[in-house]
Order: structure tokens, then C-alpha cells, then sequence
């Protein structure tokens, strides 16, 4: 089995081509944030996309 990686552009642009858009996507984070503050901004951005978090 071949795997193909694609960049980000190539994969938002073969989802438009299909007629598809990504629900959200947001960064959270980059390799200086912590661990916490990537899941904070996590809950964050599901909270702001209509997602409800249990606890």
C-alpha cells in the first residue's frame, strides 16, 4: 500500500473540488505551546463550533 501525504493547501483544495468545506479548522497550537494550553484552545474552539463538553 502507497501512502500519499498531502500539504493542507492540496487537501482544502481536493475538498472544494468535491464540493466539501472543513467545518472549522482552527490552529491551537504551535511546538512552543504546552501541552495544557493546546487542550484549553482545543475546548475552546469545539465550544465555539456548537460542540458541548462533558467533564
Amino acid at each position: 500500500m502507497k501512502l500519499i501525504i498531502q500539504s493542507i493547501k492540496n487537501y482544502f483544495k481536493s475538498k472544494k473540488d468535491k464540493g466539501l468545506e472543513p467545518v472549522f479548522f482552527e490552529k491551537i497550537g504551535d511546538k512552543n505551546t504546552s501541552r495544557d494550553e493546546m487542550k484549553e484552545n482545543l475546548i475552546k474552539a469545539l465550544k465555539k463550533n456548537g460542540w458541548t463538553i462533558k467533564k
